[in-house]
């Protein structure tokens, strides 16, 4: 219906929203959403956000969910008539989640997350889980202790909010959870997944970076005078597998550029330029060819969890914007990448300038010795 906005929906679990969220939401509309869980297992809904305008029965604007299995309705739901609990745990595999408005004035909408009964998250969910997670309108369950799990339904990534930090540093822990562990390459927002968090002291300075399709913020600290706050500590989310950098024992590409600078001599884009960190120029492919590609022979099989991509420097100005990924065992056979499965070859998001890096994670990982 025309009041659905952001909504991504799997089997295990998912996030949806009412169209605007957190603008206000339009007048005169309906969305339905059906959720569907693998049999055998029962579904926990996430109340992030209802703010819907009150009124008597929540007659303007109102969400309900009904368990067609056991033949129960929650709701109907509206500001002054809100869930008794922000976590609703039901007994079916499948629900419908009715939101419609009249006129109205105000009201940021809706904000739902759900994931299933084999996906609560460490040591099952509770209310109070939810109430003490970070922004919970993309979180499930989680203890509150180091190294607890949480579990984050997919749809996090385009959920309003911001992060603060990067891979390498940690996040500060006002950022939105869930949207911080795909930043970081912990889950694919496509699937969600369980993330291990630790609380460690919080540092002065959070650098902003750009990594698997989202912008994080910078954040500095100005000190403690008054009406300011210590810096919180941050939600250290570690990746999935080892981030050291891959040794690269050869580089071919489809073809490079031999330009000839101002004073007639010959400076060759070659592939082997194409190392991170290069001073000088980079690889570039010939000007005006089609379907370019650069080649890393890692030497030998190898588990790859990610790529990290700049441009030339600030001297060249030159910078992929997007690129695909195929990868080799053999160098003959090529299988283009697709992601969690994905139907059609993934495009990734490069660089936006020519000095910034630029990371994306596979997930699930790349094992194969060439990379193109």
């Amino acid at each position: 219906g025309d009041g659905c906005g952001h909504t991504l929906l799997t089997p295990h679990s998912g996030t949806l929203s009412s169209k605007n969220y957190p603008g206000t939401y339009p007048n005169h509309t309906t969305c339905r959403w059906r959720l569907r869980a693998p049999p055998g297992t029962s579904l926990l809904l996430a109340f992030g956000d209802v703010d819907l305008e009150p009124s008597e029965h929540c007659a303007r604007s109102s969400l309900l969910l009904a368990d067609p299995q056991a033949g129960t309705a929650y709701g109907p739901y509206c500001r002054n008539a809100g869930p008794a609990a922000p976590l609703l745990v039901t007994n079916s595999s499948t629900v419908t989640v009715l939101f419609n408005s009249t006129s109205h004035r105000s009201g940021r909408g809706l904000l739902l997350s759900y994931a299933t009964s084999q996906h609560p998250g460490r040591g099952g969910a509770s209310p109070r889980d939810v109430e003490t997670a970070p922004r919970p309108g993309c979180v499930l369950a989680h203890g509150g202790e180091h190294g607890q799990g949480v579990y984050c339904p997919a749809g996090c990534k385009d959920i309003d909010g911001d992060i603060w930090g990067n891979p390498s540093q940690g996040y500060r822990d006002t950022s939105v959870l869930c949207k911080a562990a795909v930043h970081a390459g912990v889950i694919a927002d496509e699937l969600g997944g369980q993330v291990t968090l630790s609380r460690e002291k919080g540092i002065t300075l959070y650098e902003s970076a750009f990594a698997n399709g989202l912008h994080s913020k910078r954040w500095a600290r100005r000190g403690c005078g008054p009406g300011l706050h210590p810096t919180p500590g941050p939600c250290l989310l570690p990746l999935p597998a080892c981030g050291d950098a891959l040794e690269v024992a050869a580089f071919n590409a489809s073809s490079w550029w031999h330009e000839v600078d101002a004073l007639g001599q010959d400076r060759a884009w070659a592939a082997e330029r194409a190392t991170l960190g290069t001073t000088g120029h980079s690889w570039a492919a010939e000007p005006g060819s089609e379907a370019a590609w650069l080649e890393l022979d890692l030497g030998a099989r190898r588990n790859v969890t990610g790529i990290i991509t700049k441009g030339s420097s600030e001297q060249y100005d030159y910078y992929v914007t997007s690129y695909r990924v195929s990868s080799s065992r053999d160098g003959k056979n090529w299988r283009p990448y697709r992601g969690s499965g994905g139907q059609e070859d993934k495009v990734f998001e490069g660089n936006s300038d020519s000095h910034g890096e630029v990371s994306n994670a596979f997930i699930p990982p790349i094992v194969a010795r060439y990379v193109r």
